[in-house]
């Protein structure tokens, strides 16, 4: 359920949850000078380099750049978003949230909290059953497969009984009215209107959310009986295609990778071997909003699917999806057509460890698989391959890694790097070609793309001075009024600067106090770190009214020389201009000149 929680409410939320008191509940902080030091709980370090600062109420870490206000620790050290922040907070402080005044969603938030309920029952119940005699062929089929007591404890592991409506009875003998059972879907309807079990004689998966609420379950036969598994139906409270098997456990795992594999018994065998960092897709190839889960709690996603045909099907597409959102992706491939349960128990867990070091790269393992179809043995085969891995390093956008595979692969099959390049380039046209794009048009948007990357390189100076005058603002707002006459928001250039400018002129033209704790509560989380760092490190000045008007100078001056640059560039390729346009450039660039010399002379 969204709520829109009131700006007054947030501030009061962040008032009542000191950041020096928050982050001691989590970091052994000593205090040195003005500001407490500890070791970063968001990377590895032995010396403390993680900063909280009691007067601004902020946190900052010179080792990894993490920084923000009590909500942005929150949303980092529990791995939750902002409102789950909010409302983890409020807790803390015994705050009470408003419920929305919207009936139909209270009606549905009301029905999702009665499905988890149920499904907590349900859950208990397996688990009840696994350890009493019943879930004796449970407990055999998991001794089996190595799997300890206290592994099956951690993850919930029970068994349904193989009978009819023994969960049935038992969620009515609870209180639970057959409607939201049905909701659950747990409990099915026969034609004739009998309600039954849907889970029976199966060892039970609980399947957690995020936040390690059970949603929803998997079941696995004991026996040779089809399905072999079978799992819950789309509720209420689970969609399969946006949660991920145990990554309420991996979300705390000590690594930036995430392992992604297919089974329930994959995920318990590596994490009861101390490979923590595992998540599984529920049975369904990867969907973005899994991917883009996977990107949220990890800096790389490692795929380690079953190497048959299915399992490379799955690979690629997986592949090819957390490539298209972003993600650093690569591959594991388990030798011998293994599954990573099968390996482990075989090899153990130390190599299993070296394989997930050893995982291929997308293009890697693209080539791989194509090595694999190719009889390599003939020149034929060869070329067939050359050519095919041409097409693959046709698609690669960074030209220093498609050079790399060009030498690789020129050097391994003994051919020129001309040669692969040219059959690389051919591919890349006709991919041009094909989009409805001439070379000559591919060849200006890169000649384009490489004369922006300086102009990039100026907007982000802008913007860092952009960030460092607002923040000025926050920890001395008696400057404001030089800002509202030399800094306007319309002439702000980044977007989201400009939004937070517009928020702060907003509270100081009320006439109230805007603190830089405040101002975390509007950036967004990307921004948090930046704008921490420049309220640790650069906000120590003797004039705050005289640093902004520099920084005021500094960002006219660099956006005037910007376009002295783009009005040369535009000069020195005239053929396509008039020479009225020629002439007005000419008349531009001798303004510009003279504007850039005045600013420059121009004192503070």
């Amino acid at each position: 359920m969204f709520i829109r929680y009131s700006d007054e409410l947030i501030e009061e939320i962040r008032i009542n949850n000191d950041i020096v008191d928050v982050v001691s509940e989590y970091v052994r902080l000593e205090k040195r000078g003005k500001n407490y030091f500890g070791l970063c709980p968001f990377h590895r370090e032995k010396t403390p380099s993680f900063s909280v600062e009691d007067v601004k109420q902020i946190f900052y870490c010179f080792g990894c750049g993490k920084g923000g206000n009590v909500f942005q620790f929150i949303t980092l050290a529990e791995k939750i978003d902002f409102i789950d922040a909010v409302r983890h907070l409020a807790d803390r402080a015994k705050i009470e949230l408003p419920e929305s005044d919207d009936a139909e969603e209270v009606a549905r938030a009301r029905q999702k909290q009665q499905v988890s309920e149920i499904n907590l029952l349900a859950a208990r119940y397996y688990n009840d059953v696994f350890n009493s005699d019943k879930g004796t062929v449970a407990r055999d089929y998991l001794k089996r497969r190595d799997i300890s007591v206290s592994t099956a404890k951690k993850f919930g592991l029970g068994y349904s009984p193989d009978q009819w409506d023994s969960l049935y009875e038992h969620l009515k003998a609870s209180g639970s009215n057959d409607e939201l059972m049905l909701k659950s879907g747990l409990i099915q309807k026969s034609a004739k209107g009998q309600l039954y079990d849907r889970f029976r004689g199966r060892l039970m998966f609980p399947i957690f959310d995020v936040r390690g609420l059970v949603i929803g379950f998997g079941g696995r036969v004991l026996d040779d009986s089809l399905p072999k598994y079978m799992n819950s139906p789309e509720t209420v409270v689970y969609n399969k295609g946006k949660h991920l098997y145990a990554l309420n456990f991996a979300k705390n795992a000590d690594s930036e990778k995430l392992v992604v594999v297919e089974g329930y018994m994959d995920v318990i065998s590596l994490y009861q071997s101390g490979i923590n960092n595992v998540v599984a897709s529920l049975g369904t190839a990867l969907t973005e909003s899994q991917g883009r889960l996977l990107k949220k709690y990890a800096q790389e996603i490692v795929i380690s699917y079953d190497s048959d045909k299915a399992g490379q099907a799955a690979t690629q597409r997986g592949l090819d999806l957390l490539n298209s959102i972003g993600c650093n992706v690569k591959v594991l491939t388990v030798p011998d057509g293994k599954d990573p349960d099968g390996f482990i128990r075989k090899s153990g867990p130390d190599s299993f460890k070296r394989l997930i070091e050893g995982s291929l790269t997308l293009i890697e393992y693209k080539i791989r698989v194509l090595r694999q179809g190719h009889d390599l043995s003939t020149t034929d085969g060869k070329i067939a391959f050359l050519n095919k891995a041409a097409l693959v390093l046709a698609k690669v956008d960074n030209a220093v890694e498609r050079e790399m595979y060009i030498k690789k692969l020129s050097a391994e099959y003994e051919i020129s790097e001309e040669a692969m390049l040219s059959e690389v380039l051919r591919r890349t046209r006709r991919s041009s070609a094909s989009s409805g794009k001439s070379l000559k048009i591919a060849n200006a948007v890169e000649a384009a793309r490489k004369s922006a990357a300086p102009v990039d390189e100026v907007q982000e100076k802008i913007l860092q001075s952009e960030r460092f005058i607002l923040s000025l603002l926050c920890v001395d707002n008696s400057i404001y009024p030089v800002l509202k006459e030399h800094f306007k928001v319309n002439e702000i250039t980044g977007d989201e600067n400009k939004r937070i400018a517009q928020i702060i002129y907003t509270k100081l033209n009320e006439r109230k106090d805007f603190t830089p704790a405040e101002l975390m509560n509007v950036v967004s989380s990307q921004e948090a770190g930046e704008f921490a760092r420049v309220l640790k490190e650069e906000c120590h000045c003797d004039d705050n009214s005289k640093a902004v008007l520099g920084k005021i100078k500094e960002i006219g001056i660099l956006k005037a020389e910007r376009r002295q640059k783009q009005v040369l560039e535009l000069l020195r390729n005239t053929e396509n201009l008039s020479k009225g346009d020629v002439d007005k450039l000419k008349l531009e660039l001798r303004d510009l000149i003279l504007k850039i010399k005045n600013m420059k002379d121009m004192p503070i």
